[in-house]
């Protein structure tokens, strides 16, 4: 058990019963009366987002995941191919599972796949991924802080300043989904 001030995106609690991986948490202190911690949560087992709000003092079920390394092979239509790098054992994973990564997923990267009684049920991915830029405008001048938008390599977009061109590698936030530099 933990507190739901401890409750952080990615988190994989029990839920009525159900097992939900958070996706949102927000600490909200309203004027009159006690805090409490919005989170929106997706269920694991039916895939539908709920949210649920926490007071401060209750605490959550947090689910005890193994975590193991693995290496994101290639997709097969809505299956995700990873391979344990040691053992070369192979897994696959349903797209539901992996939602909020699969704009981030590159063939080849070694990511951290959780697992729940031997199923898999999240990815951990870095604060930051190195993407290359495959399609935007020419690079031009403009005003400070203008912005065009990009596709990468993984087909993400993504909105960059008007110096990046084709080719060139960014650094994206994964928590954003934002240009954070140029790599």
């Amino acid at each position: 058990m933990i507190s739901a001030t401890q409750i952080r995106v990615g988190n994989i609690i029990k839920h009525e019963g159900n097992l939900c991986r958070v996706l949102k948490v927000q600490h909200v202190t309203p004027g009159k009366g006690n805090a409490v911690v919005q989170t929106e949560m997706r269920n694991l087992i039916t895939g539908t987002k709920i949210n649920v709000r926490f007071r401060s003092s209750e605490n959550a079920d947090k689910v005890e995941v193994f975590d193991r390394k693995m290496q994101f092979l290639y997709k097969d239509g809505k299956i995700y191919h990873f391979m344990d790098p040691d053992n070369y054992e192979q897994l696959e994973v349903e797209e539901d599972v992996l939602e909020e990564a699969i704009p981030f997923l590159k063939p080849e990267s070694v990511l951290t796949l959780s697992l729940y009684e031997g199923k898999p049920v999240g990815l951990n991915l870095p604060p930051r991924v190195t993407l290359k830029v495959v399609q935007c405008d020419p690079p031009s001048k403009g005003k400070a802080g203008a912005t065009k938008e990009a596709v990468l390599e993984n087909g993400n977009r993504v909105k960059v300043p008007l110096f990046i061109k084709e080719e060139d590698e960014i650094v994206v936030d994964t928590g954003t989904n934002s240009y954070a530099e140029k790599a």
